[in-house]
């Protein structure tokens, strides 16, 4: 069974543009149980290379993917207005393999997705309102953006 994927690549050298990769192998595709796997954009990434050793390394360059996704790309997927994502920031980045709920990237979208993909906290200080009238929300004003790397740039592939 064979299926082409096409998402976002996003590159502070490269811009904006468009990858897309084939996927090959049936277990894949029978794990996006007929569709997209949930917390996907458009399924999930192929071809994508490993990270590379620190942190510090690529941490710059994946924020800075990040912040340009959420105001460009993600704006299509937001049920908020765009004037209330202004003023978005990094708080953290971190191997997905270090992040507490990643279990279900490595049962939709394998071992490989799990061990070469990166985690993205973006805080959205005007979402985070103190007159919130059933009260403060933690998750409301933050979104995890899910990133790794191709041949192409880093590619925005999910979210939680």
């Amino acid at each position: 069974m064979r299926r082409t994927l096409i998402g976002v690549v996003l590159s502070a050298v490269l811009g904006y543009g468009v990858f897309s990769s084939v996927a090959d192998s049936a277990s894949e595709v029978a794990s996006t149980h007929g569709g997209l796997p949930v917390g996907t954009f458009t399924g999930c990434p192929q071809q994508i290379r490993p990270l590379p050793r620190q942190l510090p390394q690529y941490e710059a360059t994946v924020k800075s993917t990040a912040l340009q996704f959420v105001r460009t790309g993600f704006l299509k997927y937001a049920q908020t207005p765009a004037t209330e994502l202004l003023g978005a920031r990094v708080r953290r980045v971190l191997p997905v393999r270090d992040w507490g709920p990643s279990g279900w990237v490595k049962t939709e979208c394998g071992l490989l997705v799990w061990k070469r993909s990166v985690t993205v906290l973006v805080y959205f200080r005007r979402l985070d309102k103190p007159h919130n009238p059933i009260g403060h929300c933690n998750a409301c004003a933050q979104l995890t953006l899910l990133l790794a790397r191709t041949d192409s740039g880093w590619l925005v592939w999910g979210r939680y």
